[in-house]
């Protein structure tokens, strides 16, 4: 899993930002009723740092382990298109896992961590629509893949416009 750089110098900024502000509340109230720029600045900074890109290089971490020990089974007749960490939306739950993309078929196979486990796929000649979407209606992270039928697939993906054009591309050869 390749992370932008943009989503580790947001990460760290707005992580850093809040670590900041409830410590610099702590501070004032709970210690010494004295607010100082200089601390808040050096807070923003240090924290900024430790808990975005710290936090950020953890969770690359944990991630590569899990997707190496994700594996999605491909027929001889298969070729493996794309693969990559996503999360599914079965109901209210989030379902992290692996999102493969084959020329026949699209696969998410989940990791073993979740609540709600198990593979889900849905062969390309089924599939109807592929659109980007909003994660939460703020994130542009979403990939909605409609079936034939009206099934719906709501993902969260690394590389949105990339999946929605690798899938529509392949789609286009079927």
């Amino acid at each position: 899993m390749k992370i932008p750089f943009i989503y580790k110098i947001s990460f760290a900024l707005s992580s850093g930002l809040i670590f900041t502000v409830l410590n610099s509340i702590i501070y004032y109230f709970f210690i010494e009723n004295e607010f100082t720029w200089g601390r808040f600045i050096f807070n923003m900074i240090f924290f900024g740092i430790l808990f975005g890109f710290g936090y950020l290089f953890l969770l690359k971490r944990m991630t590569d382990k899990l997707m190496k020990k994700i594996d999605i089974d491909v027929n001889e007749e298969e070729q493996e298109l794309h693969e990559g960490p996503a999360t599914l939306f079965r109901g209210i739950e989030g379902v992290g896992g692996k999102l493969l993309l084959t020329d026949k078929r699209l696969v998410f196979k989940s990791h073993r961590l979740n609540i709600q486990s198990g593979e889900t796929q849905c062969l390309l000649i089924e599939i109807n629509k592929v659109e980007p979407r909003k994660t939460a209606k703020l994130f542009q992270n979403g990939l909605r893949v409609t079936t034939n039928i009206g099934e719906q697939f709501d993902f969260v993906v690394y590389e949105r416009d990339f999946w929605v054009s690798k899938i529509k591309t392949t789609l286009q050869k079927l």
